[in-house]
């Protein structure tokens, strides 16, 4: 019979396996030939002027999906 630390621990590991699968069907960004996050101009193939946009960048999304929002959709007064 398990008990409740064995029955939280089959939940975090079911947890961790779901954000991996979902991470892994997320469609990654295609190189535009400038930055997504600050739009300074890029070589081919390259996403992100560094790291630090690159990170921004995530965690701008990550505010954005936590308000209900997607990037392009800003509501503007009218």
């Amino acid at each position: 019979m398990s008990d409740e630390v064995d029955i939280a621990e089959e939940n975090i590991e079911l947890n961790i396996l779901a954000a991996i699968e979902a991470c892994r069907h997320r469609p990654s960004l295609p190189a535009k030939g400038s930055c997504w996050f600050c739009d300074e101009p890029l070589p081919a193939m390259q996403k992100f002027c560094d790291r630090d946009c690159a990170s921004d960048y995530e965690a701008e999304e990550a505010a954005l999906a936590r308000a209900g929002r997607r990037r392009g959709n800003d509501l503007h007064a009218e």
